[in-house]
């Protein structure tokens, strides 16, 4: 049994790949070396038009035209209307200059006719 007081920081590779996250599971990016001073790596990607790095809790959409990855918070769209969603393109890349809504009809280059979603396969538990 786990102490209910102590948390469990993983890397942030291996906590991707964990099948069930408890609330005690934590990840970070970066590993500093104390010998040096340095933090490895020294920069992360960062995505959306929020610009935050990648967090495997939160899911997000791909832009099917410059492959883009967004939140659906930062599209004024709720998790389950993304989900729905059969294709999606960003306001930079779609006609008329971002003045229409996200595609929902067309399924071209559409992996199973649904848009390409990002998100770790396990859930947070609550206990």
């Amino acid at each position: 049994m786990r102490n209910p007081h102590k948390c469990i920081v993983h890397t942030f590779k291996n906590y991707t790949k964990l099948e069930d996250v408890g609330p005690e599971d934590y990840f970070c990016r970066f590993e500093y070396k104390a010998a040096t001073g340095a933090f490895t790596p020294d920069r992360v990607a960062v995505y959306c038009k929020c610009e935050m790095p990648y967090n495997p809790d939160d899911l997000m959409v791909q832009c099917e035209a410059c492959k883009d990855w967004y939140h659906p918070a930062c599209l004024n769209m709720t998790i389950e209307q993304t989900k729905q969603l059969d294709s999606f393109t960003c306001h930079e890349c779609s006609p008329l200059d971002g003045k229409r809504p996200p595609s929902r009809t067309s399924t071209s280059g559409v992996p199973n006719g649904k848009v390409n979603l990002k998100q770790a396969q396990h859930k947070r538990q609550k206990k």
